[in-house]
């Protein structure tokens, strides 16, 4: 039966999910599958399901926030799916991180409304050890200077922190700054399945530089390597039986 706002039946995605928030990185990686098939377009919700290097994989689109990642994530447990990884963007925290540097979350700040309603704020929001390992292990293949620490999950995207806020994240050696993996990894936690999240930072906002004009195809570099971190931890998983 299909869910909700995902209109796609159990049989459809695999047990293995990348997560992305932008329906376009959703289809940059389903053309990297073989034989890929789009399974839902309801709402923009993209979700496609294929083989990669032989092994059985799902893209699926969340949005933007924590609001529709709780919902695109419960549906696609409800399909089936046990392990996920998100892949996305985020913006640096650690000054020493810049456009394309790709950061692997340990755990998440949760500076969001909605995971409250999931665990009280003081439960942690960690990644799943098993897929966190993976993840690192797969990054040093793929990007050697892959770092990893605690991020930041907000709501507020034009809503900036004040320079105290800031200083405190700096001096807290936090890494970068997004929108959803908070919500992911309590979602997850609530459900009883496995996740972990990286990204590509598309600049830093402690140095007040974002989105810079000039640095589109660095950003696209840092994207396809954390793109290729994420379906390479997802194929380990998938062959080791991990979920």
């Amino acid at each position: 039966m299909a869910e909700f706002h995902l209109k796609c039946e159990k049989g459809d995605i695999s047990e293995y999910v990348m997560l992305v928030g932008n329906p376009k990185r959703a289809k940059k990686v389903s053309e990297l599958f073989k034989d890929a098939k789009l399974v839902n377009e309801n709402r923009d919700l993209f979700v496609y399901t294929g083989f990669y290097k032989g092994e059985r994989l799902t893209v699926a689109t969340t949005g933007m926030g924590a609001p529709s990642t709780a919902i695109v994530l419960e549906e696609l447990v409800n399909l089936g799916g046990k392990v996920f990884i998100r892949v996305g963007s985020a913006g640096g925290i650690d000054p020493k991180l810049n456009v394309g540097d790709v950061v692997i979350a340990t755990g998440s700040v949760r500076d969001d409304g909605t995971t409250k309603m999931y665990l009280k704020e003081t439960f942690p929001a960690v990644a799943d050890f098993d897929v966190l390992r993976t993840m690192v292990e797969t990054a040093k293949e793929i990007k050697k200077d892959t770092v990893y620490g605690v991020v930041i999950s907000e709501d507020a995207f034009y809503i900036p922190y004040s320079k105290e806020e800031m200083d405190l994240f700096v001096k807290s050696h936090v890494k970068a700054i997004e929108m959803e993996s908070g919500c992911v990894f309590i979602v997850a936690q609530y459900r009883g399945v496995k996740a972990g999240a990286v990204f590509a930072l598309d600049g830093n906002v402690t140095l007040n530089k974002i989105k810079v004009e000039g640095t589109e195809d660095i950003y696209e570099k840092g994207e396809e390597a954390a793109i290729k971190i994420g379906l390479e931890s997802l194929l380990r998983l998938s062959k080791a039986g991990i979920k």
